[in-house]
């Protein structure tokens, strides 16, 4: 058989995904790894036990605005990174103007603490570990976001395996909020976005693995 003839043949085979597809499959993959976050920091971790009164106050939703617009952010790379050819550049550029953000304004808080203050407000009760907890929560949701890329065409496994897995690592850190009562934003700009980050790695690994075509 001759090139153009195996090609055209394997073409014959190739099924038509639908243009919302990526969006569905990462919606879902949001609603999955939400509900498995919240599992998990009800069972493991605890609910705050002033929750009640942390979501009447103004830190609460500012630091899930934060973790919910990258995961808005990192949505929207997923997406672009599951077609062929498309480019993700503005989305790179939406997370990174998000984290910029957000670090710029838990820096100004924190410059306008006592000098006193100012370490207890990076480290918390839980800098050690709020990392390690946040990549816990996302890795499940890391791993079904990249197998469900797996139906897509991304051509750039890793790329899309980092979207995918900080994408997860976002909403992961969006529900650990329900336990976490750290309220420096300075806190939230580090460990938080580390945690992300480290979802991102992981997703990266998985993809270069399980998206190579």
């Amino acid at each position: 058989m001759q090139t153009d003839e195996l090609i055209d043949s394997l073409a014959c085979d190739v099924a038509v995904v639908p243009r919302a597809e990526p969006q569905r499959r990462l919606a879902l993959t949001a609603i999955a790894g939400g509900l498995i976050a919240f599992v998990l920091v009800a069972v493991w971790l605890g609910l705050r036990p002033d929750l009640a009164e942390a979501i009447s106050g103004d830190v609460f939703w500012i630091k899930a605005g934060y973790t919910l617009a990258l995961a808005g952010a990192f949505f929207y790379a997923a997406e672009r990174l599951s077609r062929p050819g498309v480019a993700a550049g503005r989305a790179w550029a939406l997370a990174l103007a998000i984290v910029a953000a957000f670090a710029g304004l838990g820096l100004m808080q924190w410059v306008a603490m006592p000098a006193a203050h100012q370490l207890a407000a990076i480290q918390g009760v839980s800098w050690r570990v709020c990392t390690r907890n946040i990549l816990v929560l996302g890795a499940p949701t890391t791993l079904i976001c990249v197998m469900s890329m797996r139906g897509l065409a991304p051509t750039r496994p890793m790329a899309a395996g980092f979207a995918a897995g900080a994408f997860s690592g976002a909403v992961a850190a969006s529900v650990y909020g329900l336990h976490c009562p750290e309220a420096p934003y300075i806190f939230t700009a580090i460990w938080y976005t580390l945690g992300v980050g480290a979802c991102g790695g992981l997703g990266a690994i998985l993809g270069r693995w399980l998206l190579r075509w």
